[in-house]
């Protein structure tokens, strides 16, 4: 099943807001322009770049074509029919190309909210072909990763900026702590690194 084990990555200052000011203005969330590193050393199978960023809040837009669903993206190979797909990218910000090798950490573009995307975030997950639909996808693991808390609501990328405030419900992890060889679950706040 297509984005079965995805994740919508979203970045939240220490007040656990997503956004501050204006939540019509892409410049207004913290998550607008940050960098995407690679999650996994791999070959580089796909990119698009040069789609245009949404910016239609507070009315989300149409759905775009099946083929820009994920807007700028990267594709990565990570294994024998292993891809780690990377989407949403800032128009013009892609820095990698096809057939390049890639490192763990490795710059791969900037944040941004081309194709089925209406405030910035990384759409994320490991698919079983390189193109993103159809597929399967799969389920991963990370290294480590800090679990800090959970925000109870489902708030989704198209509802972020409608929230009256950018700071989003949380509620603390009990106890805080790291994570080793898991997958974060639905909604869980946590900080990699």
């Amino acid at each position: 099943m297509p984005q079965r084990f995805a994740i919508d990555f979203f970045m939240l200052d220490n007040r656990m807001r997503a956004w501050a000011d204006d939540p019509s203005k892409l410049t207004s969330y913290f998550s607008y322009r940050q960098p995407v590193v690679a999650a996994a050393p791999g070959i580089v199978v796909d990119t698009q770049d040069g789609l245009p960023n949404s910016t239609a809040l507070p009315n989300p837009p149409k759905p775009p074509p099946i083929d820009q669903t994920v807007g700028n993206h990267v594709t990565v190979q990570i294994g024998p029919g292993l891809y780690a797909l990377y989407a949403h990218f800032d128009p013009g910000s892609v820095k990698v190309h096809i057939g390049e090798k890639v490192r763990t950490g490795q710059l791969l573009g900037l944040i941004g909210t081309s194709g089925n995307s209406t405030t910035p975030h990384l759409h994320f997950e490991i698919m079983t072909t390189p193109e993103f639909f159809p597929t399967d996808s799969v389920p991963y693991v990370f290294t480590q990763f800090r679990l800090l808390g959970r925000v109870p609501a489902r708030i989704w990328d198209d509802n972020l900026g409608l929230q009256p405030t950018g700071t989003l419900p949380f509620v603390p992890a009990k106890p805080a702590g790291l994570h080793r060889d898991e997958m974060p679950f639905d909604r869980d706040v946590v900080r990699f690194g």
